[in-house]
């Protein structure tokens, strides 16, 4: 059974409500807080509802039914009847049990979510129905407290030696690769064929690799291997995969590989000088280059202790308003954070998405505190304030407004823009209320 959701937020409800499902009279229902995020909902089906939607179904079999010796569609109700008994009564359950819940949904104001379980089934065909259905639902957020908060700042700074990382980096990315007539070292880039020695995994076909060495691109034994190399040198070895390697069936496993190596290129590094400097940039010297590193080390750092800041201001948003999630939703969102194949290990997914439902979980209450204060204060990005913020990317991408918009719209991008505008506002009300040290 399908079950109906909702955009509407919950409405508050009493442990027990009973009303009247529909202007016909035709569904009963009785709703029971079971935990925050569960309710039970018992339906109860007007007889005459029950009759008419047997016969319904009755009828609706007999235009598809073939019987030897009466026309198709032509079929007497009686015959139907002694013939499919029971899938006409299986079909009047689909039907009422819909029908029944949607109708609750709708009259108690369900914010649903997730597959309602369906129990406790009471029919007598074309007489009778009652069931119950457990269904989760949204919390009911009330978000009472939303400033008044202390959070740290992580302090901003950068060393001279993050500044030499980034030029090692970009040294390397300059590298200028020379043949060497030498064992390989680590950092040099090697050429190797590898065979499996045994022939269980491929057969007699060798794979050509290229990679740098000690960069982690090959597993510890094949590296080690390797590096007892000269250019031309060959032998086989005995390999032993990590536990954690990608292929299940290698990991942990221990296979006898044969291993040439073809050749071997040592980097030749440039001099980090002011020509290098004008090399990688628009910079007629050293300094310069190392003051721009640095001006982008400190904007990137102080982003991330902002965003450092908003974390903690959101988690002490939840942690000062509480509330249960339903499970169903949690798990939903475990499903595509784990994203596993179809022949992956069903042990090691289930406890790859057990290690991850805790971090899940924390995420999607991060996520509906947030957006009921969007809904609580009105948050929601007017039309202005997206006009004014396509035209600063617009100005800063030096084209016309129109072609940002068509591009995001192509891209189905604008909704992230206004989704942008509502959390800067979010974020700006929980610092201006809290102390950020």
């Amino acid at each position: 059974m399908r079950s109906h959701t909702t955009d509407d937020a919950p409405v508050t409800e009493p442990d027990t409500d009973i009303r009247t499902a529909s202007p016909t009279e035709r569904f009963e229902s009785k709703v029971e807080t079971e935990a925050p995020c569960v309710r039970r909902v018992t339906i109860t089906v007007d007889p005459a509802h029950v009759a008419a939607t047997r016969r319904k179904e009755g009828k609706k079999l007999g235009k598809t039914v073939r019987i030897k010796g009466f026309r198709k569609g032509k079929v007497p109700p009686h015959v139907i009847q002694e013939r499919y008994g029971p899938l006409i009564d299986e079909r009047t359950l689909t039907a009422l049990v819909n029908e029944g819940y949607r109708a609750a949904v709708v009259t108690h104001g369900l914010a649903a979510v997730g597959e309602p379980a369906v129990d406790d089934v009471d029919y007598d065909p074309g007489a009778r129905l009652s069931f119950s259905v457990d269904v989760e639902v949204m919390p009911e957020i009330s978000l009472a407290r939303t400033g008044g908060f202390r959070v740290e700042r992580p302090k901003v700074s950068v060393e001279e030696s993050d500044i030499d990382k980034i030029l090692e980096e970009m040294r390397g990315e300059q590298a200028v690769l020379e043949p060497v007539d030498r064992a390989a070292r680590s950092g040099d880039v090697v050429s190797v064929m590898i065979t499996p020695a045994d022939g269980e995994e491929d057969g007699d076909a060798s794979k050509p690799y290229r990679f740098e060495l000690g960069a982690g691109y090959a597993i510890p034994d094949v590296e080690k291997a390797i590096g007892g190399l000269v250019p031309g040198g060959d032998g086989v070895f005995d390999v032993t995969y990590p536990p954690d390697f990608g292929n299940e069936e290698l990991a942990g496993a221990t296979r006898s590989l044969h291993i040439a190596l073809t050749d071997v290129k040592a980097k030749r590094l440039p001099d980090l000088d002011d020509e290098f400097a004008r090399q990688v940039g628009d910079f007629d010297a050293l300094d310069e280059l190392r003051a721009a590193i640095r001006e982008d080390l400190v904007k990137h750092r102080e982003r991330e202790a902002g965003n450092a800041v908003r974390e903690q201001l959101v988690q002490a948003l939840v942690d000062a308003n509480p509330f249960e999630v339903p499970p169903g939703l949690v798990s939903r969102y475990v499903e595509r954070v784990i994203d596993a194949p179809d022949d992956a290990d069903p042990a090691r997914v289930e406890e790859a998405k057990r290690s991850v439902r805790p971090a899940v979980e924390r995420q999607v209450k991060r996520d509906l505190a947030i957006e009921r204060l969007i809904e609580m204060k009105g948050f929601e990005a007017g039309r202005e304030e997206v006009d004014a913020r396509l035209q600063e990317i617009a100005d800063r991408n030096e084209v016309s407004v129109s072609e940002v918009r068509q591009r995001l719209a192509r891209e189905k991008q604008l909704d992230g823009v206004r989704r942008d505008i509502a959390l800067e506002k979010v974020f700006a009300l929980l610092e201006e209320g809290s102390e950020i040290r």
